[in-house]
């Protein structure tokens, strides 16, 4: 036999006061199971006024930077001199990167993808290809801070997006321009 529920409800008298009772807060469970979706839109605009969208193209969900990743596993490039060299800043990385994406019979550049990309694929969470209006969704992942990570080929060269990207919220939309691209050529 099922135990009956039973519901109480409290009334005050009158003249007394009314006591609000507390709900409970989330589970700390449940707070780290909040979920967040990437949208983004790409584009680049090489004239004022005409923005192409950047179609056909990868973008990396990753757990930190590039350049983060590529300089703690001491991920160079080769200079002009022969030597292996760090970057100067994190930029430099992304500007590598993006280079050695679009040149890879260039060598050194193209030994610095390969390790690059080496190096990186087990930080990439999430990939994904935009379509041909630039646009892109990436599946629920748990709330927190990630890096977006794109290479664009354009008429004249290559864009190499490098941003932070803070989901915090159900749903994030970025929009991916020359603006806050690391490089566009």
């Amino acid at each position: 036999m099922a135990a009956a529920a039973m519901l109480v409800i409290a009334i005050p008298c009158a003249g007394q006061p009314v006591t609000a009772i507390p709900r409970s807060s989330p589970t700390s469970a449940a707070t780290s199971m909040a979920q967040s979706v990437l949208n983004i839109r790409a584009t680049v605009s090489l004239k004022p006024g005409y923005p192409q969208p950047v179609a056909r193209t990868t973008f990396y969900l990753v757990d930190d930077s590039l350049a983060s990743i590529l300089k703690s596993a001491g991920v160079t490039i080769r200079g002009r001199d022969g030597k292996d060299k760090l970057a100067q800043t994190e930029d430099d990385y992304a500007i590598w990167f993006g280079f050695g994406a679009n040149n890879l019979r260039m060598l050194p550049i193209g030994d610095f993808y390969s390790k690059a990309m080496a190096t990186l694929q087990p930080h990439i969470l999430q990939t994904v290809i935009s379509d041909f209006d630039g646009k892109a969704r990436f599946a629920p992942v748990k709330v927190g801070a990630y890096y977006l990570l794109g290479v664009a080929r354009t008429p004249k060269g290559f864009a190499v997006w490098q941003l932070k990207a803070s989901l915090d919220a159900a749903s994030v939309s970025l929009v991916l321009d020359e603006r806050n691209a690391v490089v566009v050529q």
